[in-house]
């Protein structure tokens, strides 16, 4: 490109019409210009990705254990964690499918109601020792008084997996009764995610009002 400046000018080639050597021109800065905005692009898909590992890494305990327990939850048939109106308005209707439901996964309507409620005293143990081990941590974090939205939400998402799991341990109990010779008591079988939950519920509103003193409300 600097020779052929060298040897003449942009008026001299349109006056003589030399074409191709201005073609060629054009199609080197064409290059240079795609080349540029390549460049800015490869910048632009890398930069999400460095600000999400970011703030993975400042996750609590208290959030990830929050999250793991409702991956449990979900794995397990036993929450979905929907909180929408629709989800609610086939809750109250008894329109809900049980379709993939908790007591169809455990065979609570064809195995045998012993082995039933024993399959469910094992499940609901487990999510009642979770809960009572995130409400240790979320009382330490008040007490700490070390954090934030993101801890409010994760625990409160566990919460709400964890009322989910108790209505899906009663209905496999409810299941379990209608072919059992004598009716197993299902609010005592259910004692211990019960208090595990009524702890919970007061723990998430400490949290929320711990959380709105701190001078960053939840809505921010």
């Amino acid at each position: 490109m600097r020779a052929i400046y060298e040897d003449r000018s942009i008026h001299e080639l349109l006056g003589s019409g030399s074409v191709q050597p201005l073609r060629s021109i054009v199609f080197c800065l064409a290059l240079s210009l795609t080349a540029t905005a390549a460049g800015c692009a490869t910048i632009s898909v890398y930069e999400p990705v460095t600000a999400e590992v970011s703030l993975t890494e400042e996750q609590s305990q208290l959030h990830e254990e929050s999250e793991a327990y409702s991956k449990d939850a979900r794995t397990r048939k036993l929450a979905t964690g929907a909180t929408s109106l629709l989800s609610l308005a086939d809750m109250l209707s008894g329109s809900r499918s049980d379709e993939g439901a908790y007591w169809r996964t455990i065979g609570a309507d064809t195995s045998s109601p012993a082995a039933v409620v024993a399959r469910v005293r094992d499940d609901m143990n487990i999510m009642a020792r979770g809960l009572f081990r995130l409400d240790g941590m979320a009382r330490s974090l008040i007490m700490s008084g070390d954090l934030d939205r993101d801890d409010v939400s994760a625990f409160e998402g566990a919460l709400i997996h964890a009322r989910q799991a108790r209505d899906s341990f009663y209905d496999a109990l409810a299941q379990a009764n209608k072919r059992a010779g004598a009716e197993y008591q299902i609010g005592l079988e259910l004692a211990p995610l019960d208090e595990a939950l009524t702890k919970a519920r007061d723990t998430a509103d400490d949290l929320a009002a711990a959380r709105v003193q701190s001078g960053d409300p939840l809505g921010s």
